[in-house]
């Protein structure tokens, strides 16, 4: 996960943080970001090199709580979708999602909706809200992804609380 703003602005970041190569592919580039202008720049240095870009909407850390993007943009709805409709606009390459659940299932489809309607190609879903990290871990709900794949056309991956193949 890079920092978008930082990956835009930073040359010396860029190079240090992103060194492609073809044994690399496929391969997506994830980004942390909270405004589609920095988000577009960096999207831009990376799209001849990998094949998709994802939006981290999952990370729970108190880094992206002090930096207002992963699972923290998730009760902000509209920011996420301004970032998923300028990379689809802008990229010649898929934009993809990564979340984790809302507090209920219906602001949880409502939200995946809006996303897959902004132009997302695909939904990673980490099966716990926000607040189950570190200390609070509990079971992934697999039950919300279900819905989630029944609801969308595009493609949907589970992610979280799988630990050994019997898991799978």
């Amino acid at each position: 996960m890079f920092h978008a703003r930082i990956f835009a602005t930073d040359e010396k970041y860029r190079k240090k943080m992103f060194k492609p190569c073809a044994e690399d592919r496929p391969l997506v580039v994830q980004f942390a970001a909270n405004d589609p202008d920095y988000l577009l720049q960096a999207a831009k240095f990376v799209q001849d090199d990998c094949d998709a870009v994802d939006i981290n909407c999952g990370c729970p850390q108190g880094i992206a709580k002090r930096g207002n993007y992963g699972a923290y943009l998730l009760e902000q709805a509209d920011v996420i979708i301004s970032l998923v409709e300028r990379l689809h606009k802008e990229l010649s390459i898929p934009v993809t999602v990564k979340i984790r659940c809302l507090k209920t299932e219906e602001d949880t489809l409502a939200l995946v909706k809006r996303i897959e309607a902004a132009g997302a190609s695909m939904v990673t879903v980490h099966g716990r809200l926000k607040e189950h990290n570190k200390e609070r871990i509990v079971a992934a709900n697999y039950d919300i992804i279900k819905r989630i794949k029944q609801t969308l056309k595009i493609p949907v991956i589970a992610n979280g609380g799988i630990s050994t193949f019997k898991d799978v």
